[in-house]
């Protein structure tokens, strides 16, 4: 039987649609198998086989860095950006692709029309496939805004691995620092990086060096790049209290860490010039957990998020205080007396006593933003108050003669070794070096190995505000992205 050209149309038409799919679903990589290991062991053994002169030749062509043309993003990415891409998210290329398959289709509607079902496309059937055809391009393309934005974050994650810095030594066993790329500490440390002057630096150095120790205790390094080459001593740095200061590195090639935070800062519209501070957060592999720009970043808010401690801390660890720094002590006497009255003897009096009357900014911005402060009287009833609660691993910075911090661990009652544990800091002033000491602002956050921090607390004179954290983003819309 001869077969009619109205009948051989459609057959081509589904043949070639059948193509078209097969070729979007190969290059989606969503069914591509992993290697095997016989096979890459015997790409090992051609490799370890070939003359070194050969393998310097082609070096070139074995280079995953190498940038390649995405497609879909319409510009050159970095190839191991791609593989990463694409084993974490094998679903989404077919995802994308199908999309784009349907918007193609639908919008051609009225030319296929005739050929597929054999009769003329009408006014409505033409309008409902051209909305279908807007909504599944809409969809297109905001799966491939998503893509790229992903392949963006891992881009500059990549580009990080290269920076290198000088490790901290202990100086009583060794004055040789070693260097390190941030590739090579992937697994072995937690990285916070700023980029700052002197006035930023000098603004926010009290504050980090409160926590140095539980710096320490999370595995983390801090990377300190200034932007007019100013130094340690300028930023008021105290090598007596700081000593080996295990917890802060140096960057050996400080404009190559500028040119990388201009890589970061490049696409953000909030720029204004290059003298605003900023600063990201790499785990220990190496991905983005936090970032930001023209703020400090709020550290101990970082600790219970993602900073946990990565060190066994237990109830009986005593405090941390050099002998010779009597200052030190008589802040340490007194934030005993501050948690006797917490947890114990709940006296109003005697809680007034130990603060100064200053409202604090830090609790005023969550009281600003429809924040419920609970005061003293709340806070001290037998049924609120944490008792039995105790202290330890305290930790003394004294910025001034009229400026110190304390920080120490907290552990409620039967919280165990794996128990949920906190990590308190208070800021401590006094008018001159002969007042007594009096207590400006008290922090507690959840601080504890696995888990996430939900909340933190604040306290001044009037009492305390309870801040929660808002639904998580990747990096908390920062400069990674």
């Amino acid at each position: 039987m001869q077969m009619t050209s109205s009948t051989r149309r459609p057959l081509r038409l589904q043949n070639t649609t059948l193509l078209l799919l097969s070729l979007l679903l190969a290059s989606s990589n969503a069914f591509t198998s992993p290697q095997t290991l016989s096979s890459s062991t015997n790409a090992a053994a051609r490799i370890s086989s070939t003359k070194p002169t050969t393998t310097r030749l082609y070096a070139n062509q074995f280079d995953i860095t190498k940038p390649t043309f995405d497609i879909l993003s319409f510009r050159q990415i970095r190839s191991d950006a791609l593989l990463r891409y694409n084993s974490l998210n094998q679903s989404e290329p077919l995802r994308i692709n199908l999309f784009l398959l349907l918007t193609v289709s639908l919008l051609g509607y009225p030319l296929w029309c005739e050929s597929v079902t054999g009769e003329l496309p009408t006014a409505l059937s033409s309008v409902g496939a051209a909305a279908a055809g807007v909504g599944c391009g809409a969809l297109f393309n905001r799966e491939r805004s998503r893509r790229s934005n992903q392949l963006n974050r891992m881009e500059k994650e990549l580009n990080a691995e290269s920076l290198e810095v000088k490790l901290p030594v202990n100086k009583a066993i060794t004055s040789m620092r070693p260097t390190a790329t941030l590739k090579e500490l992937k697994s072995k440390r937690r990285i916070v990086a700023l980029r700052g002057n002197k006035d930023q630096f000098t603004e926010v150095m009290d504050m980090l060096c409160s926590l140095r120790r539980r710096f320490v205790q999370s595995q983390t390094l801090l990377v300190l790049v200034p932007t007019d080459g100013s130094t340690k001593e300028e930023w008021g740095w105290d090598d007596k209290q700081m000593g080996d200061s295990l917890w802060l590195a140096d960057a050996t090639n400080i404009g190559q860490f500028l040119d990388y935070f201009q890589e970061l800062l490049g696409s953000d519209e909030r720029v204004s010039n290059d003298n605003e501070l900023a600063w990201f957060a790499l785990n220990f592999k190496g991905r983005s957990i936090a970032s930001g720009l023209g703020e400090a970043p709020k550290i101990l808010e970082l600790m219970g998020q993602q900073l946990q401690p990565m060190e066994l801390i237990d109830d009986t660890d005593a405090a941390v205080v050099p002998a010779d720094m009597p200052v030190a002590n008589e802040i340490l006497e007194f934030q005993s007396k501050f948690y006797n009255v917490l947890t114990s003897t709940g006296d109003l009096e005697a809680m007034k006593a130990i603060f100064t009357d200053g409202k604090m900014q830090e609790v005023n911005e969550v009281i600003g933003a429809g924040g419920r402060i609970d005061g003293w009287v709340e806070c001290q009833k037998p049924d609120a108050r944490p008792a039995n609660m105790v202290i330890a691993d305290q930790d003394i910075f004294v910025s001034s003669p009229t400026l110190a911090y304390s920080t120490c661990v907290e552990f409620p009652p039967n919280a165990g070794i794996d128990g949920a544990t906190l990590l308190a800091s208070q800021r401590w002033v006094r008018e001159t070096a002969n007042d007594e000491w009096k207590l400006e602002l008290h922090q507690t956050i959840p601080w504890a190995a696995g888990t996430r921090a939900g909340g933190t607390l604040r306290c001044d004179c009037r009492g305390c505000v309870a801040l929660t954290s808002s639904q998580e983003k990747r990096t908390f819309g920062g400069l990674i992205g």
